[in-house]
């Protein structure tokens, strides 16, 4: 039986993810990409309820999913948030002192995910997003088609 994709191309399509991220923030490492991407995925993770942090976890690839996971503690009572602004300065404190991120970090991780995602997937990461985050979801995005095989 062949391995699906997804596994075989996982790293490579996460690669792509990271090299589109330090385009888009003007980074001069993907290193600084995969920090700023851990760093806002692990942030979001404290605003959501179990059911849409599965929710997330189910629409990203398996190398992103697992990141997303890592050393998360299901059940525990979403923090709110106020503002996106709230939400930014948690994920640079999360990068501090090593990196001070651009001020567009959280639009431009989300930039990256609703480019590379299929229009499904993308749907569902953006339905669970709070508030003040969906507001930051581009709009208008064509999925991305890569070597590395699809995106779901």
């Amino acid at each position: 039986m062949p391995q699906p994709a997804d596994v075989l191309y996982g790293s490579k399509q996460y690669q792509e993810w990271l090299s589109a991220l330090k385009k888009q923030s003007m980074l001069e490492t993907q290193n600084q990409s995969q920090a700023m991407m851990r760093a806002v995925m692990h942030e979001l993770r404290l605003y959501l309820e179990t059911a849409d942090v599965l929710t997330f976890a189910n629409a990203m690839p398996p190398l992103p999913r697992g990141i997303f996971i890592e050393n998360w503690k299901p059940n525990q009572t979403p923090a709110p948030l106020a503002s996106a602004e709230q939400f930014t300065q948690g994920v640079v404190g999360r990068l501090s002192p090593h990196f001070v991120p651009p001020d567009s970090i959280v639009r431009d991780v989300l930039a990256v995910w609703a480019q590379f995602l299929s229009p499904l997937n993308a749907r569902q990461i953006s339905s669970v997003l709070p508030e003040p985050l969906a507001a930051l979801w581009p709009e208008h995005t064509t999925p991305s088609t890569t070597s590395a095989g699809p995106s779901s």
